[in-house]
């Protein structure tokens, strides 16, 4: 499922969320084409796991906030796997693959 992220208590809902399953948080931005072939990975995993999104250009203060709370570096595009209220990885760019993401997911939910 794809959940828009626009507000600090959207990103704190996000992270409390992990705590009882590992989620995605996905930035990225609407101008760029890196984002654009990530968006297409992202829309066929949504169907397996929960991922929380935001459009850097319409928040990036959140965007900010997302890289501070979990101590990962900015990139755009991101997609961050957060497990128990922390990053455990961070893909960019090409590295967002639908596969690796649920794979990572899986192995975090069996380990759980």
């Amino acid at each position: 499922m794809f959940h828009t992220m626009s507000t600090s208590e959207d990103l704190t809902a996000a992270i409390a969320a992990s705590q009882d399953q590992p989620i995605v948080i996905f930035k990225h931005s609407n101008s760029c084409p890196f984002s654009a072939r990530a968006q297409v990975q992202i829309s066929e995993a949504k169907h397996d796991i929960e991922i929380y999104g935001i459009v850097i250009q319409y928040a990036k203060s959140l965007s900010t906030e997302i890289a501070d709370r979990l101590e990962v570096a900015h990139k755009s595009p991101q997609a961050i796997v957060v497990h128990k209220g922390k990053a455990v990885s961070d893909y960019w760019r090409s590295e967002i693959q639908e596969d690796s993401l649920k794979e990572e997911i899986s192995t975090l939910t069996e380990a759980a």
